[in-house]
């Protein structure tokens, strides 16, 4: 039974939000628990019952002259007639098991009722005596309520991983902003001694007269001439 429908007898969905999620079950193992042992032990027995019934006895009763005149011969085809029905019969089983995924099966009803068992132990410690409400049955919750229950596992999980990764997103953004305020500082920088540059030849500018920009440029056009010869 989900986490979720012991914590909300009433079948209110909107108090299943606040519950905590259950932590994740163990993973089930492939060696044969205690309902898988049992069940081989009984399918053992049973085929062994099987092979007592067909005794020698009842075997030569079914060929008469054989058992009368060559009693060896019968007796070896009987005892290798066994064997290979006990060899199949278990191949058989063994197919059965594994293509039905029995054991895993077997193994995880037995971790649901220890877990069951665990359960009932902790209610009643935590009751101090007291009456041990049972808990509400499944079947009579509503269907939006066993709905809830069943996504709340994958709902958290999905939570947790968006959480993440808005996080590493915040850091990466912030990464940015560093960067992008740095190189919005350095063009503030470039573009501050520009100006100053600018300013420092337009000073420079203004203190030669007209007179002295008109000789100069004289003089700049007249070796201009002289290297262009």
């Amino acid at each position: 039974m989900p986490a979720a429908l012991n914590g909300n007898p009433t079948g209110d969905p909107s108090a299943l939000s606040p519950s905590p999620s259950p932590p994740p079950a163990p993973p089930v193992a492939q060696t044969p628990g205690k309902r898988a042992r049992h069940l081989q032990q009984v399918f053992s027995k049973a085929v062994q019952a099987t092979l007592d019934r067909c005794s020698y006895s009842n075997f030569a009763s079914c060929f008469p002259t054989p058992a009368q005149y060559v009693p060896e011969a019968l007796d070896a085809l009987h005892r290798d007639f066994t064997s290979k029905i006990a060899s199949a019969a278990s191949s058989n089983f063994d197919h059965i098991l594994a293509s039905r995924n029995v054991v895993y099966s077997l193994n995880s009803l037995d971790t649901l009722v220890d877990d069951a068992k665990k359960r009932k132990q902790r209610a009643e410690a935590d009751a101090n005596g007291a009456p041990v409400e049972p808990p509400t049955p499944p079947h009579t919750l509503p269907a939006q309520t066993l709905i809830l229950a069943h996504l709340q596992p994958f709902l958290a999980a999905q939570t947790t991983s968006l959480t993440t990764q808005l996080a590493t997103m915040q850091q990466d953004n912030k990464a940015l902003l560093s960067d992008v305020l740095a190189q919005r500082a350095e063009l503030e920088a470039l573009t501050s001694g520009l100006e100053r540059i600018v300013a420092d030849l337009q000073g420079t500018v203004d203190m030669l007269s007209a007179e002295e920009v008109q000789n100069l440029t004289t003089e700049v056009l007249e070796i201009d001439s002289e290297l262009s010869r």
